[in-house]
């Protein structure tokens, strides 16, 4: 039997969409539990009056302002089956997605989770900024094997690991609770399957604005948690030293004296961004095979302010996880895993 457990704030015409495909599914979940954070825009009254035209019992919960943690866990709480179908509110989903996240767990008792395949699709994209990604990623995607670090948008579990695993840390404040999650499942146990097939199709942002947005609450929720360190010391300390050199180079050039001072400091930041620029060629080339032709100039524009976002991000969220996340930090040291990844 099988609950299939998501929560949504703000995204009435997703929520339609969802129950749509998810009558579409070849296996039907025996329930679905959502919970709504607090919507304004009609999605609390969509999700009261919805009756199901198929099998399945719905459940709506709403606890206002809680985040993403916290109404996961809620809905798994109020979860009636021991299996735990998870994704989000926003995605679309191929008819034999559900299906193929289940059934290893319905015809395996010993089997715990299964990690879920997603994926970025072209014509799904509707900016281009959205482009500028997906030529910077190369087709962003995750084809999961069972040592994926599986987003919550597609993955399947037992309830009673949920509970070993002691639920999404709910003091991490707006993300990275399924990262954080997902590392926990894996040090708790080694019976992991996968769907390598991506059928769950992650729906990008318009803007470049909301890019950044995202990029900076990731990172935050990741400096909460005091994972990926690595990564805000080594990138955050090159961007930094980047903003130094062009900086204390023009303010040398103008006030200072010799000029040719000022001329190195500009000179090392020019090497440094060339440098960075050469290592996004492959992705400039994929951009303007899509028909642009300022391929450099706007992946250059969107890895700078998603680098900046990201550490700005990260650090905010690291410092104030000192005093505000200390319950989800004490699991990943008790565990000693490898935080950095």
């Amino acid at each position: 039997m099988v609950s299939l457990v998501t929560t949504v704030l703000n995204d009435r015409q997703g929520c339609a969409s969802f129950f749509t495909q998810m009558e579409g599914q070849t296996c039907l979940p025996d329930e679905i539990v959502i919970v709504d954070g607090g919507s304004t825009d009609g999605t609390w009254e969509l999700l009261q009056k919805y009756h199901p035209n198929k099998s399945y019992s719905l459940r709506v919960l709403q606890e206002i302002g809680c985040n993403v943690a916290r109404g996961r866990n809620f809905a798994i709480a109020n979860s009636q089956y021991d299996i735990i179908v998870s994704t989000d509110i926003g995605c679309t989903w191929e008819s034999q997605w559900l299906e193929e996240l289940a059934q290893p767990l319905l015809e395996n008792k010993q089997l715990e989770a299964v990690m879920g395949s997603w994926q970025v699709r072209w014509e799904d994209l509707k900016s281009d900024w959205a482009k500028v990604e997906y030529a910077l990623l190369n087709e962003p995607k995750l084809i999961a094997t069972p040592k994926s670090h599986a987003s919550s948008r597609s993955i399947a579990y037992r309830k009673s690991l949920w509970e070993k695993i002691g639920g999404y840390p709910e003091d991490l404040t707006l993300a990275g609770d399924d990262m954080v999650f997902a590392l926990l499942l894996h040090q708790t146990t080694d019976s992991v399957s996968c769907a390598p097939i991506p059928r769950c199709y992650w729906q990008r942002h318009v803007t470049l604005q909301s890019f950044c947005k995202e990029a900076r609450r990731n990172f935050f929720g990741g400096g909460e948690a005091g994972i990926w360190l690595n990564y805000g010391i080594l990138v955050g300390g090159r961007l930094l030293l980047e903003i130094l050199l062009l900086f204390s180079g023009f303010v040398w050039l103008l006030l200072g004296s010799p000029t040719w001072v000022g001329g190195i400091f500009i000179s090392g930041f020019i090497i440094s961004a060339g440098l960075r620029v050469m290592r996004l060629i492959r992705a400039i080339r994929r951009f303007n095979t899509y028909g642009y032709s300022d391929g450099w100039l706007r992946i250059a524009v969107f890895e700078y302010a998603i680098k900046f976002w990201s550490i700005v991000g990260y650090w905010e969220g690291f410092f104030r996880g000192f005093k505000y996340c200390y319950q989800c930090r004490e699991k990943l040291n008790l565990l000693k895993l490898n935080t950095d990844i």
